[in-house]
């Protein structure tokens, strides 16, 4: 059930726009389906250390530009009483639409899988506060790239995402990793038909986990055709369920993971579907909607809209403050806003 909520978002947006502003990512093109965290610095000041993602620098995808994956690894900093960005290091390669989480000690970040250039990833790497780049742990059992995922519990969770480009269905199953003993090796469930989804909104609190929306996948004329999904689960030691109409509408690819508060959960934007198949020339922007989720009911009630359209971003918690970075504005168009966004204080 979804509930308007038309003056907490008009109080939301007056604060916004009085929040103080991070600076645009360093690429005045965007990139969609980066990996990101907040990170703590050790005399505990919060940094965002961000990298991959993609952009088409020369021309646009209906144009027949081609896909640049970017490998740099960036930091974002307060110095001085100011924000700014500097390049700490790279990638062994660029990646998109991988899982990550930080660490639990918050000075790292972990990704897992993703695509590059050369086909879908099942590596695992740490990105430490310096820039320098590890492996982590091992290599998921097989490659996923577009998956949903979260952190809970000290483990990162990963569910669904595909394993090539070409694929017609994506992985129905979960996957996980305990982040404080890496060594051990992943644990996978057996296949279930409510994890198989590319980028469905995931998300986790209250010893709950809650994962849906999504597209899953068939086959169309020889290509992956994309089914949109409004549906909820959920699980934990205690119970686990379904919810047909969970969400207000089908959406997947909301900027995500979902930002945990006390008691409720916050995904931002995302893509209804209700352009799919269109040219992308005519597209008229991917959704701004602001969901948040009773852990308790699961209940979602829509605060007002993001003061831009975005999807595939990763969505951080800064302070009380909610934060998009970059992301997709509408297909093959990003944006290199860092958005802020003050959680109400009756969520936070």
């Amino acid at each position: 059930m979804l509930r308007l909520n038309p003056l907490l978002g008009l109080l939301a947006a007056l604060a916004c726009a009085q929040a103080e502003p991070l600076p645009d990512l360093p690429d005045p093109l965007g990139r969609a389906g980066m990996m990101a965290a907040v990170l703590r610095e050790g005399d505990g000041s919060e940094v965002i250390v961000a990298t991959g993602g993609t952009n088409f620098p020369d021309k646009m995808p209906w144009q027949g530009g081609q896909r640049k994956y970017h490998k740099d690894i960036l930091k974002l900093s307060r110095k001085d009483s100011a924000w700014s960005w500097s390049k700490i290091g790279e990638l062994p390669e660029g990646l998109v639409g991988a899982a990550f989480c930080a660490t639990p000690k918050r000075d790292g970040l972990v990704i897992a899988g993703g695509a590059s250039a050369e086909g879908h990833r099942a590596d695992v790497w740490l990105v430490g506060l310096d820039g320098k780049v590890t492996r982590f742990a091992e290599s998921m059992t097989r490659p996923r790239a577009y998956a949903g995922f979260t952190s809970a519990n000290g483990h990162l969770i990963v569910i669904g995402g595909i394993t090539r480009p070409e694929d017609t269905a994506a992985l129905a199953t979960l996957t996980s990793l305990d982040l404080d003993d890496p060594d051990k090796p992943w644990r996978t469930t057996d296949a279930d038909p409510s994890y198989g989804r590319i980028i469905p909104l995931v998300g986790s609190g209250l010893g709950k986990l809650v994962w849906g929306g999504g597209c899953s996948l068939s086959e169309k004329d020889g290509k992956p055709f994309r089914s949109y999904h409004e549906n909820l689960a959920f699980q934990s030691s205690l119970d686990a369920g379904n919810r047909f109409h969970g969400l207000p509408h089908a959406l997947a690819g909301a900027a995500g993971p979902g930002v945990a508060t006390a008691t409720h959960l916050f995904f931002v934007g995302g893509d209804d579907g209700t352009q799919y198949g269109h040219p992308y020339e005519t597209h008229t922007g991917l959704a701004r909607r602001i969901l948040v989720m009773d852990l308790e009911s699961l209940e979602v009630t829509d605060l007002g809209e993001w003061p831009h359209p975005v999807a595939v971003a990763p969505l951080l918690r800064l302070g009380d403050d909610l934060v998009t970075l970059s992301g997709e504005v509408r297909p093959g168009v990003r944006t290199p806003k860092l958005t802020r966004w003050p959680i109400p204080a009756k969520y936070r």
